[in-house]
């Protein structure tokens, strides 16, 4: 099967780059060489990075990706319908976040072509009308799935795959960042209100010689710590706990696993529910998770705890002092991550729901016209 994957603002990272990069990235990354591994011909296309990047670089995995040269959607979708007549042609375009799927379904109106879409949380905008017009919908879990069908995707067109962990790289033997106090707790993600660092923070009070580090950085454009860092930093004098936080900002994305390995646990408290990929990683590396809310990846009681936000502080305090119990979590969490989040199952199941997909196509989409973009 020739699969395009569309990744317009996500260039792909693998686990080994010294670069800080976003969760779509890393995923538009590890899919493709999964995809690849099973026999599949696969094209990522991405934003050139600068003019001297070439158009097509083909990487060790066997997958090319090619470097286009426009940035607005229109014109990025405009870009591609042209490549692909002139060449090189997908049996089906699968595209990762908003931007990108503007830019497939652009492409798709010039020219129609099955369409799978990815939206990585990001549900605002023309998201309603791709959702409802795409030939299919991956979802990372059943909260994201729920998004796109609150969005108007149509529920046998959405297919919930969970992604894969690299293993390899995320394990329990390897590296550790050096500790500061006695105990540390890890919060990762992007430096923003709904990220809930701010409930982690109001735990610190009663949790003793223990220190909270968030690992993250704020959405683009911002540069640097953001607005929400002083925020944070705020709170954390009020509660004096200040000399117990640590932002580390953006981090390179290779430094992860030692990051997970250095801390006792991974607190999530995120305002909604929605994928992440902090848990399974902490988790590959034996670490147990402490959510205030249903992360799917955590099993209460086996790999963690999901618990109110009113006994956050209790039950981090209760694990810190429990060291058997931390141990025991965190073998099982491993041992679920390997058994659950493979990328060559996740590679298989996408594969198809692309052929789904096809089908799909095939049955409806010759002769409907593709949906009005919002300008």
């Amino acid at each position: 099967m020739r699969i395009a994957i569309i990744s317009a603002d996500h260039r792909p990272v693998r686990p080994a780059s010294r670069e800080w990069t976003a969760a779509p990235a890393v995923h538009v990354a590890e899919l493709s060489g999964a995809l690849a591994g099973i026999g599949h011909d696969v094209r990522v296309y991405t934003r050139r990075a600068n003019p001297s990047q070439p158009e097509i670089k083909l990487g060790a995995d066997g997958v090319a990706t090619v470097a286009v040269p426009e940035d607005e959607g229109d014109a990025f979708g405009q870009w591609l319908d042209a490549a692909w007549r002139r060449g090189w042609e997908p049996d089906v375009v699968h595209a990762h976040a908003l931007p990108s799927a503007v830019a497939a379904m652009v492409a798709r109106k010039l020219t129609s072509r099955p369409t799978v879409v990815t939206f990585h949380g990001q549900e605002e905008g023309d998201a309603t009308a791709i959702a409802g017009t795409a030939d299919a919908v991956v979802a990372l879990c059943r909260a994201d799935a729920d998004g796109v069908l609150r969005l108007g995707a149509a529920p046998a067109n959405v297919s919930v795959i969970s992604p894969g962990v690299d293993i390899g790289r995320f394990a329990p033997e390897g590296r550790a960042w050096a500790r500061r106090r006695t105990h540390r707790v890890l919060a990762v993600g992007q430096l923003v209100p709904a990220s809930g660092f701010a409930a982690a923070i109001d735990a610190l009070p009663e949790l003793g010689d223990t220190e909270l580090v968030v690992v993250g950085r704020p959405r683009p454009p911002s540069n640097g710590l953001g607005p929400h860092a002083a925020e944070l930093r705020a709170l954390a004098v009020n509660n004096g706990v200040h000399e117990q936080l640590r932002l580390t900002g953006a981090a390179p994305y290779a430094d992860m696993p030692g990051w997970y390995r250095s801390a006792d646990l991974l607190v999530c408290t995120p305002e909604h529910a929605s994928f992440s990929r902090a848990p399974i990683e902490a988790m590959a590396c034996g670490i147990p998770v402490v959510a205030t809310g249903p992360i799917e990846s955590v099993t209460d009681g086996v790999t963690g705890r999901i618990v109110p936000p009113d006994q956050l502080a209790g039950t981090i305090r209760d694990m810190l002092a429990d060291p058997d119990l931390r141990r025991a979590y965190g073998v099982a969490a491993a041992e679920r991550v390997r058994g659950a989040y493979d990328w060559t199952v996740a590679a298989r199941r996408t594969a198809g729901t692309y052929g789904l997909a096809m089908d799909q196509h095939a049955l409806s989409h010759d002769t409907a016209a593709a949906p009005r973009l919002a300008a």
